[in-house]
């Protein structure tokens, strides 16, 4: 298993990338699959800013892992989202990394 340097960590939050379920104001204006759209340029601009930085970096899923997809297994480490609201989610993620 690879040695975990989390003194120098990056934690992604995620939602599943799924019609109607993400960017959902902007959905109001330019409709769900324009939003995915959206989301989906999103994913892949984060994807290329942190692909070379040099700490271990964990994507949390909202809803489940799934494991091809843009974040590769070997560059990424893959956890699922736990806990009500955002603050109690980071909480648990902050709690994994200690």
């Amino acid at each position: 298993m690879k040695k975990l340097n989390t003194h120098k960590a990056l934690i992604i939050f995620t939602r599943n990338p799924e019609i109607g379920k993400v960017k959902t104001r902007l959905a109001k204006t330019i409709g769900d699959l324009a939003a995915l759209k959206v989301y989906r340029k999103l994913l892949e601009h984060t994807l290329h800013i942190t692909r070379p930085l040099e700490v271990d970096k964990f994507v949390f899923y909202s809803e489940q892992i799934q494991e091809n997809d843009h974040w590769d297994a070997a560059t990424y480490f893959k956890e699922l989202q736990n806990g009500v609201g955002l603050g109690e989610r980071m909480h648990h993620a902050f709690e994994l990394l200690v």
